[in-house]
C-alpha cells in the first residue's frame, strides 16, 4: 500500500502546483503563498535519521518565508515524524481523503454542455473566488499558481451568464487529477458536479490518462457519497500537523 501512496503523493505534487519546491534530507518544502494548505506544507517522502533536527530546520525554511509551518502526512510517512510534531505541540487538522477510479465507462449524458478551456477563463476565476479562503489578495496568488501549471490542463464550467459549477483536470503519465470542484449553493443537487467530472475524464481519456485522481475532504459527506456513486474508491488520507495553531 505504501508503494500505491507514493505513486499517488507523486501524481498529486506534480499536477497542483506551488510557487516554489525544495527539497530538503527526502522532504519535499512547498511554499504558494498562504493559498491550499497542500501549496504550502511540507511532505516528508523519504525517512529521515534525525526527526528532530528535520523539523527545525523545516520551520526555519517556512519562518523565511513568513508562513506557517504545515506538515502534510500520510499512513506512509515515519509515524515517528507525527509523535514528534505532536510532542512539540503541532495541532492536528483534516486533510483529505484521495479516491480513484478509471476514466473511461463515465455516463456522458448532459457533458457536451460543459465548457473546456486550457486556460481559466474570468468566470471561471470569479467562481473559483468564491470558494472561502481564495478572495481578495489571495485570488491574484491563485492565478500565479495555476500560470504554474505547465502540464496538460483543461478548465471546465457549466451555466448561463455566469458558471453554476467549475472544475479543473491536469494530467501526468496515465492520470487525471481533478481539482478545483466547485457548485453555486443555488445550482446544488442537480448533478452538475457528475456533469463536470464526466466530462473531465472524457478530456482526461483523450490525453491518455486511464485513471482519475481526487480528493474529498473527510468531514464533506455529500461529495463523498456523490463520488462513490460514480465508483470511485478510497484509497488513502492525508492530514495536517500545523504550529503556530490556526485560529
Amino acid at each position: 500500500m505504501s508503494e500505491r501512496i507514493r505513486q499517488l503523493e507523486q501524481i498529486g505534487h506534480a499536477t497542483w502546483p506551488s510557487l516554489e519546491d525544495e527539497w530538503l534530507n527526502g522532504w519535499l518544502l512547498r511554499a504558494g503563498g498562504g493559498v491550499t494548505r497542500r501549496s504550502n506544507s511540507a511532505n516528508p517522502v523519504d525517512n529521515v535519521t534525525d526527526i528532530g533536527r528535520q523539523i527545525e530546520q523545516t520551520e526555519a525554511w517556512f519562518a523565511e518565508r513568513g508562513l506557517p509551518v504545515i506538515v502534510r502526512l500520510t499512513e506512509a510517512a515515519d509515524p515517528g515524524i507525527d509523535q514528534r510534531l505532536e510532542a512539540r505541540g503541532y495541532e492536528h487538522d483534516l486533510g483529505a481523503i484521495i479516491m480513484t477510479r478509471p476514466t473511461a465507462g463515465f455516463a456522458s449524458a448532459g457533458t457536451q454542455d460543459v465548457q473546456l478551456a486550457d486556460r481559466p477563463s474570468p468566470r471561471w476565476m470569479e467562481a473559483a473566488a468564491r470558494e472561502p479562503g481564495r478572495g481578495g489578495a489571495k485570488r491574484a496568488v491563485l492565478e500565479q499558481l495555476l500560470d504554474h501549471i505547465t502540464l496538460p490542463a483543461t478548465y471546465a464550467e457549466v451555466g448561463g451568464d455566469e458558471p453554476e459549477a467549475i472544475g479543473l483536470g491536469v494530467v501526468v503519465d496515465n492520470h487525471l487529477a481533478v481539482f478545483m470542484m466547485r457548485t453555486e449553493p443555488p445550482a446544488r443537487r442537480r448533478g452538475l458536479a457528475t456533469t463536470i467530472t464526466a466530462a473531465l475524464a472524457a478530456w482526461g481519456s483523450d490525453q491518455r490518462a486511464t485513471e482519475a485522481v481526487l480528493q474529498v475532504h473527510p468531514e464533506n459527506a455529500p461529495a463523498l457519497a456523490l463520488y462513490g456513486s460514480l465508483g470511485f474508491e478510497k484509497q488513502y488520507e492525508y492530514w495536517y500537523r500545523q504550529f503556530p495553531a490556526s485560529g
